[in-house]
């Protein structure tokens, strides 16, 4: 049975309808497939934080998280976002089931600094714990899972979904690594570049045609490639046979990025 890591972003969960079409490309997936959904929810994040007059900046793609804005992040994420994706799936007929990295211990995280800068509360995962997965996997449960975790003393990180996306792949050494973004794929030129090799990704940032949120995320898809994924994909959604189509080389209008 292929595993398929499905990493999708706010603009993704916000789209009207999108979640109910999600639920619909998943069920063509199973029984073939064992798909993992992992979820950001930036937008959500960002209208709380506006909500509370909270300003947050960004380095490098990676949102500054202060003590108090790592538990509106964690409430949104784990709470709000997580349960509306897995109401929606449900809804759709796929049995399904919301955690977050702090769950089991599904992620251990440890402080993350961006070029010796101080961010925060953001993390990067240390360790990948797939137990509760396996038992998702053995009951044809798809698991959902937001991407807040913690560290060995209990502290609580905000980790870049992208990023936990990737590990877990690595992980459970997934055939598929597919990033659902509200973009086409990686643009070039304000063209979707069909396939990128990992040993291009830096000089394509070098020379300025990779920026902001794109450049996290395909490092993370590089080291997901060198460490065992099969292929990492980044496309945008169209409808429910999005995820079959990705997955169909022929039929592939997103990147896919190999070794």
């Amino acid at each position: 049975m292929r595993t398929v890591c499905i990493k999708i972003g706010g603009a993704t969960v916000d789209a009207e309808g999108l979640l109910h079409e999600l639920g619909k490309s998943l069920k063509k997936l199973m029984p073939d497939s064992f798909p993992v959904v992992v979820h950001g929810g930036g937008k959500d994040i960002a209208r709380h934080l506006d909500l509370l007059n909270k300003e947050f900046t960004f380095v490098e793609g990676m949102r500054v998280t202060d003590s108090e804005m790592v538990k509106i992040v964690q409430m949104v994420l784990s709470g709000d976002v997580n349960k509306r994706i897995v109401n929606a799936l449900l809804i759709e007929g796929v049995a399904a089931a919301g955690l977050s990295g702090v769950d089991s211990n599904l992620f251990t995280a440890s402080k993350m600094t961006m070029r010796g800068q101080d961010i925060g509360f953001v993390g990067k995962i240390e360790k990948v714990n797939t137990n509760l997965i396996s038992i998702f996997k053995q009951n044809s449960i798809v698991p959902v899972i937001s991407p807040i975790s913690r560290d060995n003393s209990g502290a609580i990180y905000n980790v870049n979904a992208d990023l936990a996306a990737s590990e877990l792949a690595k992980a459970l050494c997934a055939d598929d690594l597919i990033f659902v973004s509200d973009v086409p794929g990686v643009l070039i030129n304000d063209e979707v570049r069909k396939e990128i090799r990992t040993s291009e990704i830096e000089d394509l940032i070098t020379r300025g045609h990779i920026t902001g949120g794109m450049i996290p995320k395909l490092r993370s898809a590089a080291e997901a490639v060198h460490r065992g994924v099969g292929r990492v994909h980044i496309c945008g959604w169209k409808d429910s046979e999005t995820l079959r189509n990705e997955l169909t080389t022929d039929t592939s209008t997103g990147t896919v990025i190999y070794n």
